[in-house]
């Protein structure tokens, strides 16, 4: 069944059961998510984590021929500032006390009419902010009228940033807005070319991947990231659709399939040797191209074979700290090059991503597992037991590690996508390497003795129904 009848995008905490709070070992955590229904847990103690709404932002922001407003208080508009990208604009309708109480309907109106007069825009995003969710404004109405006046679609986006302690919701909610009221509904004719689905990946990481889709003729198009609108209307038109990452866009490729028949070809997230493989030969036996995709990855493997050593991390005790979809790809590079995954961490696991830690079980059984969005102090607590050597991490706040007197590899900002990123990856384990020398001795973090010698679960408890 389509959840395309609901008004908005119910949070993966409803959707999906998802658990964003757990510290224990590998073992429990594939026991404590077996069930039909995962158990939720709470922390007693939480630190500042990122919600849904910068998750929406982020991904709209990234769409060519569109205009954001944010709509809440001028706090809430400050999230445009983490973009890299100086000639990016945004607007926010700066709710004020008084508009919270008498409504701020008229600042969202001309918000709406300033960025349409201003950017002249194929579509305008509305995101919503905990202000307007406890105000209630009329939102739709403004839409309906506006929408006549200037022409073009006008789309709410329902983030709230409170409900969900789950950011990967605000991908879910901007989806549910692309589908509903963005997506051509009748497409007259399929044409040959494939959706590739991105959220979070970067300029480079799509770069990597269209690098192999051309080289096999694959024609394509990336979306919602870096997409127009146009193209995102388009997305009925496909042949068929693949996702790079798994739990960021299978609520749209799902979608896409059910509601316009657009087959998803399900597949790992292209990372390491194995996974952008793995990714290559079965979109490539549903295009009907493999032999040509097994030729290119085995000219792709010999090179690999010739360039890496498979001893590069002997000895090294590693932690992850990435999506679930991505960590069993990491895992088996980091292995083969000699490592001991002795650790990881992911911000949540629900009923879909958790077939991921089946993938994880060529480890250690006892290593240790955190699900939580941030609460880096649990990680620390980590990385002190498991004498960590080094901590590879995909987000933002890595210095506690190295206080820890791990040497920290950002993946952040780097291309760790297709076979590219092999090379990329291993590269930057050669530099920890010899940054890790210079490590030793290295203060031993900011958090005191007595929490770090504490069971890592000390604030994580069972929730009571």
């Amino acid at each position: 069944m389509s959840f395309l009848e609901d008004r908005k995008a119910l949070t993966r905490e409803k959707r999906l059961s998802a658990l964003s709070h757990f510290h224990g070992t590998l073992e429990g955590l594939i026991d404590e998510t077996s069930g039909t229904e995962i158990k939720q847990r709470v922390r007693t103690y939480s630190q500042i984590h990122v919600d849904e709404t910068i998750y929406a932002f982020d991904v709209l922001s990234k769409i060519e021929d569109a205009a954001i407003i944010v709509n809440g208080a001028i706090g809430c508009g400050n999230i445009g500032l983490t973009q890299i990208d100086e000639a990016f604009g945004w607007y926010s309708t700066n709710l004020v006390e008084r508009d919270t109480i008498l409504g701020g309907e008229d600042k969202l109106r001309e918000a709406v009419i300033r960025a349409y007069e201003e950017q002249h825009p194929k579509a305008v995003f509305i995101i919503g902010t905990p202000v307007v969710a406890i105000n209630n404004d009329d939102v739709n109405s403004i839409i309906l009228e506006l929408e006549d006046e200037i022409g073009i679609p006008i789309i709410s986006i329902y983030t709230d940033g409170f409900k969900s302690k789950t950011p990967v919701t605000g991908y879910d909610i901007v989806t549910h807005s692309l589908l509903k009221y963005l997506i051509d509904k009748n497409p007259e004719e399929t044409e040959p070319f494939i959706n590739v689905i991105s959220f979070s990946e970067s300029i480079e990481d799509i770069a990597a991947i269209v690098k192999s889709l051309k080289a096999l003729d694959i024609k394509y198009q990336v979306l919602p990231r870096f997409s127009s609108i146009d193209e995102i209307k388009a997305a009925s038109k496909a042949k068929a659709t693949v996702v790079l990452n798994p739990e960021e866009g299978g609520y749209l490729a799902r979608e896409l399939e059910e509601v316009y028949d657009v087959p998803y070809i399900v597949t790992e997230a292209p990372v390491g040797f194995r996974g952008t493989k793995a990714f290559l030969l079965k979109l490539a036996a549903y295009l009907k191209v493999e032999d040509k995709a097994s030729k290119y990855v085995d000219e792709v493997e010999a090179e690999l074979t010739r360039s890496i050593s498979k001893h590069l991390l002997d000895g090294k005790k590693i932690f992850i700290d990435a999506s679930l979809s991505r960590i069993p790809a990491y895992a088996r590079l980091f292995t083969n090059l000699g490592g001991e995954v002795v650790g990881f961490g992911a911000p949540f696991v629900d009923l879909e991503n958790r077939n991921q830690l089946s993938k994880l079980r060529f480890l250690s059984k006892g290593i240790t597992a955190v699900i939580g969005n941030g609460q880096y102090f649990e990680k620390a607590n980590a990385i002190a037991k498991g004498e960590v050597d080094i901590y590879v991490s995909e987000f933002q706040g890595s210095s506690f590690a190295s206080d820890e007197g791990a040497t920290v590899v950002s993946t952040r900002n780097k291309s760790i996508y297709g076979f590219d990123g092999v090379y990329v990856l291993y590269d930057s384990f050669v530099k920890a390497i010899r940054l890790s020398g210079k490590l030793q001795g290295a203060d031993k973090g900011n958090y005191k003795i007595s929490w770090k010698n504490k069971s890592g679960n000390w604030y994580v408890k069972q929730e009571v129904s």
